[in-house]
């Protein structure tokens, strides 16, 4: 009888050491080594509400540079702003036209204006929060109103991040601490994203075409699927706690659908954000330049 448990054990560890991790899984199962310890009033008092506008463009879409516009407007009047253009949709393939060749889409950034029905462009999420129509993709005109809308009072959490680079291997080791200041009720998951400024490339603007227009804030790839990962094992995190981790992503091989365009680290930052997990909204955000 007593080499029964003995036997489910050894099927158990057999069954794991095989079980591979996907991913490309929006929720993971398996989570990084996380530092739980004790939070830093004085810290807590500093934070402040940052918003994140996720951009929807194109480079073959005619009315996306006068959204480009208007989002630098808002980004200079207010710098706690923080804005990734996900290049998405038929207006953002590849052409054999030499203006077009450079593909600046991604598969997250194909599954995240899929997941959110994002249609017409261009469009923006603010923090993902949905509109008065139920919708999450807002209208250019309308950009700065939700921008506005978001309430700075409300600050769950703070965000921290220590960024190295290593040019040799080609890699980018992110230290992530996450400040919980309230209670939130609803798992969370952190995200990390690396995007990338200054790529001069064709663009459509209306009815003529800019051969040396500069695409800025780009979506490159993320550094843990598509919604990151998970702080604890069921998502659900504590008032008044800070969690620390680090997640590493490598760029020694070029990036899905983007391989062959050069990832340029003086040129690129790291977004990193924390997702509501039951209402989708981004509940903080940060920013951090590659030195």
């Amino acid at each position: 009888m007593k080499k029964l448990p003995l036997l489910l054990t050894a099927l158990l560890l057999t069954a794991l050491s095989c079980n591979k991790i996907d991913t490309s899984r929006e929720v993971f199962e398996i989570i990084p080594p996380i530092e739980v310890s004790a939070w830093d009033p004085d810290y807590a008092a500093t934070v402040i509400r940052k918003i994140y506008v996720e951009e929807f463009t194109g480079h073959r879409c005619t009315y996306c540079p006068a959204g480009a516009k208007i989002l630098k407007e808002i980004m200079d009047e207010d710098p706690t702003v923080i804005a990734t253009a996900v290049h998405c949709s038929m207006l953002a393939d590849p052409t054999n036209n030499p203006l077009f060749k450079n593909n600046f889409k991604t598969p997250m950034g194909d599954k995240i204006s899929a997941d959110f029905n994002i249609e017409g462009l261009p469009k923006a999420m603010v923090n993902r929060k949905k509109t008065e129509t139920n919708q999450y993709g807002i209208d250019r005109n309308k950009w700065r109103s939700a921008v506005s809308e978001i309430d700075r009072t409300d600050i769950p959490a703070g965000i921290e991040m220590l960024c190295v680079l290593d040019s040799i291997k080609k890699e980018i080791e992110v230290k992530v601490m996450v400040t919980i200041i309230k209670e939130i009720i609803n798992p969370v998951q952190l995200c990390l994203i690396l995007q990338q400024d200054g790529i001069v490339s064709g663009q459509i603007d209306g009815n003529t075409t800019i051969e040396d227009y500069e695409h800025n804030h780009v979506l490159r790839a993320g550094f843990k699927g598509n919604y990151g990962t998970k702080l604890t094992t069921d998502g659900l995190v504590t008032a008044q706690t800070k969690y620390t981790t680090t997640l590493k992503l490598s760029y020694s091989n070029g990036f899905p659908y983007g391989e062959n365009l050069a990832v340029l680290p003086n040129q690129c930052s790291v977004v990193a954000y924390l997702i509501d997990m039951e209402t989708k909204e981004v509940l903080q955000v940060e920013i951090k330049g590659l030195e």
